[in-house]
């Protein structure tokens, strides 16, 4: 069944009636009274409230809120990217319809589906290819938003804060870069004003100016008070200045500041929130980096599976430090090793090939109960000054300290016997990796990222 909503009456219905039952409807609320879930809604007319208001109460009502939705005509507004595109022909809409329900019998836990996050997980299930695209909107405090996010949110939350979660969880990963702002940092608007002022007293009523230098007693003043009567008479010490570099120069200072009378080559940058109207340096400005987005890996995993299985909570043991330290620590160390060679350190590797497909085939509580067993003989190995990392689900890296080549060895040795009791335990044939590298034999052109993806790309 198609859906119909229109002000007036209209003849495009007419063309869809022979594929599909066909209802014609002039307002939601018509629509509540029977709740006949269609396989898709179409809004006709180009009269923006209108079709404004009847898609937004489709997108937040708890039952239909990711049906396939169409419009007629196409609206200069952030409201088309929360419809699925113009109406298509009869036949590519069918196709459309059966692809989508398709995807939703796929779907897992629907009862999860009434958070908001559920919500936008089985949206951006049933559109495979969907990227989130922010809108520009220069009156939003922000300068953009997230038209899908605000439609999804049932409480109305702040779009950005439900991204930066999403992000962080993992449930939507980062497409391409659009945009860089930077952000007032007590409310985040972007609506700043940047204004020159005096370094000395603050003042904002400064002047440029041009000044000039006497050379005979160092008086340094604005040009206008050097002339008299056609000549150039310095007005400290009424010398005639004739000629420049030898009786005068211009000075660099010429910023003159009204308030305080204070010279000055450059003023300082003082910043100011149209919003709350609090002052700030730019330098407290926050970053702000605006990305398209799709649904990840994980995402997808929720949408099919109806859980959440992170393989990354076998091994919280470990005391992981985040990714991004564990590189600058790893770069220290090999910058110290390269100037100090009594300095000696071993990076080890360990890689889980088959991990993610464990997932799929085993039961995941006996799956997760082998990785904590492991990460617990991993950690009684562990000394108090090594660091260890995950740069992916099955990827984890150890830096050890003060270990030579020897040490590595007999390291790896312990940590062999270790896999080979644990596999004896389980009947998982987990295929596990080691790779091992000493500061002896670092390369003095790779830094620690580059060190770190090609001894990963040696794995894989």
């Amino acid at each position: 069944m198609l859906i119909f909503f229109s002000q007036e009456t209209s003849n495009i219905p007419e063309l869809y009636k022979i594929p599909f039952d066909v209802q014609q409807l002039s307002d939601f609320a018509e629509w509540e009274k029977n709740r006949i879930v269609p396989s898709a809604f179409v809004i006709e007319g180009n009269d923006h409230p209108y079709v404004s208001s009847i898609l937004g109460k489709i997108r937040r009502d708890s039952e239909v809120f990711a049906s396939l939705c169409f419009s007629t005509v196409l609206l200069p507004s952030s409201d088309n990217s929360l419809f699925d595109g113009i109406l298509p022909p009869p036949l590519e809409l069918q196709k459309q319809i059966e692809a989508a329900q398709d995807l939703s019998r796929s779907l897992k836990g629907k009862d999860n589906y009434l958070t908001h996050q559920g919500r936008l997980i089985n949206y951006l299930w049933l559109r495979p290819n969907y990227i989130v695209q922010p809108w520009h909107e220069w009156k939003n405090p922000r300068f953009y938003r997230y038209p899908l996010l605000e439609a999804m949110s049932l409480d109305q939350s702040d779009s950005f804060e439900w991204l930066r979660n999403l992000a962080n969880s993992k449930i939507l990963e980062p497409v391409s870069l659009l945009d860089r702002q930077r952000e007032c940092m007590y409310c985040r608007s972007s609506h700043l004003s940047f204004v020159d002022i005096c370094p000395n007293c603050s003042s904002i009523d400064i002047k440029l100016q041009p000044s000039l230098h006497c050379f005979t007693c160092g008086c340094v003043d604005a040009q206008d008070k050097f002339m008299h009567s056609g000549t150039l008479v310095c007005p400290k010490c009424h010398t005639h200045l004739r000629h420049i570099g030898s009786d005068y120069d211009r000075p660099l200072e010429n910023y003159s500041c009204h308030a305080c009378h204070h010279a000055f080559v450059e003023g300082d940058v003082q910043v100011r929130c149209a919003i709350c109207e609090k002052d700030m340096n730019p330098n407290e400005l926050i970053l702000n980096e605006i990305h398209s987005w799709r649904l990840s890996d994980k995402g997808r995993t929720i949408a099919f599976r109806g859980e959440v299985f992170d393989l990354s909570s076998g091994f919280n043991q470990l005391d992981f430090i985040s990714r991004e330290l564990f590189i600058h620590d790893l770069d220290w160390m090999m910058v110290m090793a390269r100037r100090y060679p009594n300095i000696n350190f071993s990076l080890f590797g360990i890689y889980f090939a088959n991990l993610p497909d464990l997932v799929e085939l085993f039961n995941h509580a006996r799956l997760l109960q082998m990785l904590e067993s492991f990460a617990q003989r991993l950690r009684n190995l562990l000394r108090t000054p090594d660091l260890s990392t995950r740069t992916a689900e099955n990827m984890l890296w150890l830096l050890l300290p003060n270990t030579d080549e020897q040490g590595l060895m007999g390291f790896q040795t312990r940590i062999e016997k270790s896999m080979d009791m644990l596999l004896e335990e389980s009947e998982y044939k987990l295929d596990f990796r080691f790779i091992t590298v000493n500061s002896q034999k670092l390369s003095n052109k790779e830094n620690a990222e580059l060190l770190l993806a090609r001894l990963f790309g040696e794995l894989l």
